[in-house]
C-alpha cells in the first residue's frame, strides 16, 4: 500500500471512530441493550428486504446507463452486489472499482467504459439526494447554516448537471477552449471521451423514461427501508423522517470512513432523528439497527454473488485498482 493510500486509511479510520465515540458517549450499555431488546424483529426484516430490492434495482437500472449498446442485465446486477458487499468490507471504497471491473469482465465491456458510466451514476444519485435534503430543508425546521449549505449544494449540483448534459450533446466552446492548450487539452479530451460515454444516457430518447422511473424506485426502496427500520424500534414519525434520515444518510457516506461508513452513518443519523424530538438510547439504537440492515443483508448477498462467479475479492480489488491505475487510452 502506497503511502498515500495509507494515510486516506488512516483518515477514514479516524474519522470514523472519532464519529462513533461521540454517539456511543451519550448513551449507557445497559440503556443499549434494553431498546434493542425491544427491536421488532420482522420490521426489522423488511428493512433488509427493501435493501436488497434496491441493490437489484440498481443494478437493473445501471443497464440504461449503457445507452444505446445495453449489455444483459443479470451481470450487471452481479456486480452491483459484489460492489457494496466489497465497500462494507474494504477500505477506500474499493467496490465501486471492483463492480466496474467485474461488470467489464462478466459483459464483455470495457473496464473504462464501465467506470464512465458509474461516474454519471453517481452525478445522478448525487442530484437525487440533493433534491431530497432541498425538499426537507424547505418543509422541515432545522438550522439555517444546514438550509443554506443544503441549497447551495442543490444549486452547484445542478450546474454540473447542466454542465454534464452540454458535454454529452457536444459543447463547442469547450473544444475551442481546449484546442488552445494543447497539452492539456489533449488529456482533458481523452478523459472527456470515456467519459461520454456514460453520457450518451443522458441524451433524450425512448430510455430515459425508464432511467428516471428506475431511479425514483431507487429511492422509493431506500425510503421503506428507513420507514420500516424506524417501525423496529416502535417510531411512528411523520413520512418526511424517512426522508431526513436518508438525506443525512447521504452526506455521511460523502465522508472519509471506515469500511461500511460506520461511525459516520450513526452519527448524522442521529443528528437527523434530533431534528424530531428522538434522542439518546432510542436514537443510537436505531442508527445501528437500521445501518445493520442494510450492512448485513448486502454483504451476505455479494457474497453469494462472489461464491457463485468463483471469483476472489482479494484478486477482484487488486486487478481493479490495478487497472485503474493504468493510463486510459
Amino acid at each position: 500500500m502506497t503511502r498515500a493510500r495509507a494515510t486516506r486509511v488512516l483518515i477514514g479510520l479516524a474519522v470514523s471512530a472519532g464519529l462513533l465515540y461521540l454517539v456511543l458517549r451519550t448513551v449507557s450499555p445497559a440503556e443499549l441493550l434494553s431498546h434493542l431488546g425491544r427491536t421488532h424483529w420482522g420490521w426489522l426484516a423488511l428493512s433488509a428486504a427493501f435493501n436488497l430490492a434496491m441493490v437489484g434495482a440498481r443494478g437493473l437500472r445501471w443497464v440504461l446507463f449503457f445507452h444505446p449498446a445495453a449489455p444483459a442485465s443479470w451481470p450487471l446486477v452481479s456486480a452491483t452486489a459484489i460492489g457494496y458487499m466489497a465497500n462494507n468490507l474494504l477500505p477506500l471504497r474499493v467496490g465501486e472499482l471492483v463492480r466496474g471491473y467485474l461488470a467489464a469482465q462478466s459483459a464483455g465491456l470495457s473496464f473504462w467504459t464501465a467506470m464512465a458510466t458509474l461516474a454519471v451514476e453517481r452525478v445522478l444519485d448525487a442530484l437525487s439526494l440533493l433534491l431530497i435534503l432541498g425538499g426537507v430543508v424547505v418543509a422541515v425546521e432545522v438550522p439555517l447554516w444546514l438550509k443554506t449549505g443544503a441549497l447551495t449544494l442543490l444549486a452547484l449540483d445542478l450546474l454540473a448537471m447542466g454542465i454534464l448534459i452540454l458535454l454529452a450533446r457536444g459543447w463547442d466552446p469547450l473544444d475551442r477552449l481546449l484546442m488552445g492548450i494543447p497539452r492539456l487539452g489533449t488529456t482533458v479530451k481523452r478523459w472527456l471521451g470515456l467519459f461520454a460515454i456514460g453520457l450518451q444516457s443522458l441524451r433524450p430518447g425512448p430510455h430515459l423514461g425508464p432511467l428516471l422511473a428506475w431511479t425514483v424506485l431507487i429511492w422509493i426502496l431506500n425510503a421503506g427501508a428507513v420507514w420500516a427500520a424506524l417501525r423496529s424500534v416502535g417510531l411512528a414519525l411523520p413520512a418526511s423522517a424517512s426522508l431526513t434520515v436518508l438525506a443525512f444518510a447521504g452526506i455521511a457516506v460523502s465522508l472519509p470512513s471506515a469500511p461500511g461508513y460506520v461511525g459516520t452513518v450513526q452519527f448524522f443519523i442521529v443528528q437527523a432523528l434530533a431534528i424530531y424530538a428522538v434522542t439518546g438510547a432510542e436514537a443510537v439504537t436505531f442508527s445501528l439497527l437500521s445501518h445493520a440492515a442494510a450492512y448485513i443483508p448486502m454483504t451476505l448477498l455479494g457474497w453469494i454473488f462472489l461464491l457463485a462467479q468463483g471469483v476472489s475479492l482479494r484478486k477482484a480489488s487488486e486487478e481493479a485498482r490495478a487497472q485503474a491505475t493504468t493510463r486510459a487510452t
